[in-house]
């Protein structure tokens, strides 16, 4: 009897809950669903980030372009001018993938342009005054940045001072975007400058809300509002409310009666098997468990795939014999090989082998064998040294000192997550030697003594290797830039880390070896305070000039840090590069005299004891891990 009155009280709470529930979570009159919601906010979250992205790009590389004197030259000629020195070489942009740039004369009210690269590109929309502009172009947004030229010399026609502009354009798809919102049963239209995309079918009677782009004021999501549900009848909330009050009622006099002594059915009732508790538990928990030997959602990111084509220990690359593969990257896979003398002398190397399928493009071909190039004039202790490069065969590579070592990144991030700050002398050593290592890269020169004007452009912890000796070397001249290069770089084309990035190279303007000085900057940040940075010019946009780089001064993060260092080190993150210090040899210069001024010193031994106390402690993090993981080869993308 008991049980049943149970089960029947199960029953009408389940039953009037239901009801109950229904009636109370319907939605509110003409408000969007909590899904719809949260798509919508993805969406424009994503497209006002694209928007301002591209536009950081399209300004920088409009920018710099007008500031050439080639092209302050040009304005004051004509078309058949322009185009002969384009014909030439002279006049190249080499705009990235997708972008397009015309270069215009302006006389009064007279607009000519001289020239538009790629051949085929449209600049839309058109326009010849400095200034943002969008257009609606269907599927896609296409964005416009125009910048005045200032001719070299005052030239005056017809009485009117001639200018010119450059205009960068480039266009968005909006595909993805609306295939996101369309999936999220999203109606309505995207509307910019009297222009509109429909999304999915909407409805012209219904009730609509629109979302303006902080980014682009005139771009609106306008969405339509679910239509507005009447509300639940009272009988109905009273009905569900009563049902699942009874219930309660019947459950608790069920239990009562069946808790009672005098209920005959107790003595009858199974014995419950020892261990048969935890075999449900077992059971239970079955959905979730993972076979034997199969990674975990965790553990898939280190997972590796078996790749035939790899070189495997024992093969030959040229004169060089293969012991194990290190690691890929973007553009090459690098392996530790050694080669044998006389003597039985054996010296490892790391060879950096091109992908083949980047072997095809000339351009990838001559980025590559341009950064062993770079990194070949420059001989110094504090950089990595190259050994050969050319090609075998079908294979282009580049072979290198092995650094027995570990790269500084992962020796930071080892120690921030374990709260083992960086002991201030070696940071401030590891810092001097960064510099230096930069600084005889930056003076390198030619065979005949030419400056070479390199600079490393992608100065972060995970390109300085340091040694279990103590060494530390600067690495990966993969996308530095010299003064000659066998390739271009396209205009307004960001290379490098955002995150540790100097502001004008973040937005594609010329650099100068202050770039460098600012990642140093922001490498001795981390290292100094034990937290990371992330100085992203596009993510902190918002922010302004003014207080950059919006960082707190070092010795409020720790504890008994020189306070010296907290101007040396924002200073040289200046937004305005003069504002830093002018070269890494006086960066360097700074560091040497707070040590001074502090009874500090480095030696590679110091260095090195603390190397293999990181070590210590990072490789059984690692265990069952290839030393490789956590000893990156020079050059190692």
């Amino acid at each position: 009897m008991g049980r049943g009155l149970a089960v029947l009280g199960a029953v009408l709470v389940v039953g009037g809950g239901g009801v109950l529930g229904y009636a109370l979570t319907r939605e509110a009159p003409g408000t969007m669903t909590p899904g719809a919601t949260a798509a919508m906010t993805s969406a424009m979250n994503q497209l006002d980030s694209e928007i301002t992205r591209a536009r950081s790009e399209l300004r920088g590389g409009a920018e710099a372009l007008a500031k050439l004197t080639i092209v302050r030259g040009t304005v004051v000629t004509d078309p058949a001018t322009a185009k002969g020195s384009e014909e030439t070489g002279e006049l190249k942009f080499a705009p990235s993938p997708g972008v397009t740039i015309e270069l215009g004369q302006v006389i009064g009210d007279k607009v000519t342009p001289l020239l538009v690269q790629p051949a085929n590109g449209v600049v839309k929309p058109k326009h010849h005054v400095p200034g943002s502009y969008a257009e609606l172009d269907g599927s896609s947004l296409a964005l416009s940045e125009v910048v005045e030229v200032v001719p070299s010399s005052d030239d005056v026609r017809d009485g009117k001072q001639i200018t010119g502009y450059i205009a960068s354009s480039r266009s968005l798809d909006l595909s993805p975007l609306i295939a996101n919102l369309e999936a999220a049963r999203i109606n309505g239209r995207l509307e910019n400058m009297g222009k509109a995309r429909t999304i999915g079918t909407p409805d012209p009677n219904a009730k609509t809300e629109a979302r303006t782009l902080p980014s682009q004021t005139t771009f609106q999501i306008v969405v339509d509002l679910p239509a507005a549900k009447a509300a639940a009848p009272t009988g109905i909330v009273g009905a569900g409310a009563g049902g699942a009050a009874l219930g309660l009622i019947l459950i608790v006099v069920g239990l009562m009666r069946k808790s009672s002594p005098r209920t005959p059915h107790i003595q009858a009732m199974e014995t419950v098997p020892a261990g048969s508790i935890a075999n449900a538990a077992t059971k239970l928990s079955a959905p979730n468990a993972v076979a034997a030997g199969t990674p975990s959602p965790i553990d898939s990111a280190s997972a590796t795939s078996f790749n035939p084509a790899n070189l495997g220990p024992g093969a030959m690359i040229g004169r060089w014999e293969v012991i194990r593969r290190l690691g890929s990257g973007g553009m090459a896979d690098v392996y530790l090989a050694h080669s044998k003398g006389e003597a039985g002398f054996e010296k490892l190397v790391a060879i950096k082998v091109m992908h083949p399928h980047l072997a095809r493009n000339q351009r990838a071909v001559d980025h590559f064998l341009d950064e062993a190039k770079l990194a070949a004039r420059i001989h110094h202790p504090n950089v990595v040294a190259i050994q050969d490069l050319g090609k075998i065969g079908n294979d282009y590579v580049i072979v290198m000192d092995f650094v027995e070592g570990v790269d500084l990144e992962r020796l930071l991030t080892s120690a921030r997550m374990a709260g083992r700050p960086v002991p201030v002398d070696v940071g401030l050593g590891i810092l001097c030697r960064i510099c230096d290592g930069l600084n005889a890269a930056h003076r390198a020169t030619g065979p005949d003594g030419t400056p070479l004007g390199i600079i490393h452009r992608d100065v972060k912890s995970a390109n300085v290797l340091v040694s279990r000796q103590g060494g530390v070397k600067v690495v990966d001249f993969g996308i530095a830039k010299a003064a000659a290069q066998s390739h271009l770089t396209a205009a307004g084309e960001t290379k490098g880390t955002p995150s540790m990035m100097a502001p004008e190279q973040r937005v594609g303007e010329l650099v100068d070896v202050r770039a460098d000085v600012y990642s140093v900057a922001a490498v001795g940040f981390e290292i100094v305070t034990g937290h990371a940075v992330n100085l992203d010019l596009a993510a902190l946009a918002h922010l302004g000039v003014e207080n950059w780089p919006h960082l707190p001064p070092p010795s409020s993060l720790r504890h008994g840090l020189p306070p010296e260092l907290d101007e040396i080190l924002l200073k040289a993150m200046s937004f305005e590069r003069d504002r830093r210090p002018a070269d890494c040899a006086a960066f360097e210069a700074t560091f040497e005299r707070v040590m001074k001024a502090n009874g500090l010193s480095c030696s590679d031994k110091d260095i090195a004891r603390w190397v293999e106390g990181e070590l210590r402690q990072l490789v059984p993090a690692f265990e069952g891990v290839s030393a490789a993981v956590v000893s990156k080869p020079a050059g190692a993308s």
